[in-house]
């Protein structure tokens, strides 16, 4: 038999069909696109309620830092062997004695650091605003020890005494790039601020790339050697400190003999700053001690809560002041990471 030609009315037929099979095919698309965003929705909305919950449980991270800074046995000196030195594995918030509803979800990480093992820019300036000749010094060597190039230690002591000049950087008499206030004799300022404008301090130790003029490699390299603390004056805590920060402390000592005395101290920590002066002695070398402790006041704790698929950190700057339940710890800032 033949083929039947096609008729205007199976030809209609046939576009309806193909007309509806691709309104179905669009409306598939439109419900599936509706449903796959209502998804987004859902998932983004539980995310932030996550971390949210997640963040409300970060102050778990400051109780346990308080808790075991708190319990400290022997007032005389703080050691990397001591409980608060040792890195807390992942742990239910729970078990450290948090007491949220969501505690029992969520487990914590993390570490305390001994804050004065770090350089004190705040050291660079006195009571008076001018910079202290012999901590720019300990900050040079400590810079000329990391490979910072040369001035490196001297812009950040000019901008860190310009942040806390009571009239800012310049008076209004005064040209921009000269401090005589802060300036030991021979150091001008080479900062580029505006007259009137009075820098922020290097809170963080990442603030260091914001230092006009500074190398950013120096600056990165430097952020883990230095701290911003509340007070000026701290020593350097010989237990807990690098062998960089030990040799920039004490004019005399080389970094190879920094890094002798550090060896000796991991096996046998500093008791006193006489114990200190005693192993200096014994190795042929009398130094003075000034800027030097066997204890800290002053801690950094970092800190990650994970509650479920939300992850959230922070780091924080504490002050012990005594110990067992007599002290007290006090946050002086804290930085979500």
């Amino acid at each position: 038999m033949g083929q039947r030609a096609m008729t205007g009315r199976d030809r209609q037929k046939g576009a309806a069909v193909l007309l509806a099979l691709f309104v179905v095919a669009i409306s598939t698309l439109i419900v599936t696109d509706l449903f796959w965003r209502q998804f987004v929705l859902f998932r983004t909305i539980d995310n932030q309620q996550t971390s949210s919950q997640a963040r409300l449980l970060l102050h778990g991270a400051q109780d346990w830092a308080r808790t075991i800074l708190q319990d400290q046995s022997h007032p005389a000196y703080d050691a990397l062997s001591d409980p608060w030195a040792q890195p807390l594995a992942q742990t239910r918030l729970d078990q450290l004695g948090e007491t949220a509803p969501l505690a029992s979800q969520a487990t914590l990480e993390g570490g305390i650091e001994d804050a004065q093992a770090r350089f004190n820019l705040r050291n660079l300036v006195d009571g008076t605003g001018a910079i202290n000749p012999t901590q720019l010094a300990v900050l040079e060597k400590l810079a000329t020890l990391l490979a910072a190039p040369s001035g490196t230690a001297r812009l950040i002591a000019l901008y860190v005494a310009q942040a806390y000049t009571s009239s800012g950087p310049a008076a209004a008499q005064t040209p921009a790039t000269a401090v005589p206030s802060a300036a030991p004799p021979g150091l001008i300022a080479t900062v580029p601020l505006a007259s009137g404008t009075r820098p922020i301090p290097p809170v963080f130790p990442e603030d260091l790339a914001a230092v006009p003029g500074i190398d950013p490699g120096a600056a990165q390299a430097l952020a883990p050697f230095v701290v911003l603390l509340d007070q000026p004056n701290t020593a350097v805590n010989f237990n807990t400190a690098g062998p960089e920060m030990m040799a920039a402390t004490i004019p005399e000592l080389t970094i190879s003999d920094a890094n002798a005395l550090a060896a000796e101290r991991d096996r046998a920590y500093f008791i006193s700053t006489s114990d200190i002066q005693n192993r200096l002695r014994g190795r042929g070398g009398t130094v003075s001690l000034s800027g030097i402790s066997t204890n800290s006041q002053y801690f950094i704790v970092q800190g990650t809560v994970q509650l479920e698929h939300a992850s959230t950190g922070m780091r924080a700057l504490v002050r012990r002041t005594g110990a067992g339940t007599q002290g007290s710890v006090t946050v002086l800032w804290e930085r979500e990471l």
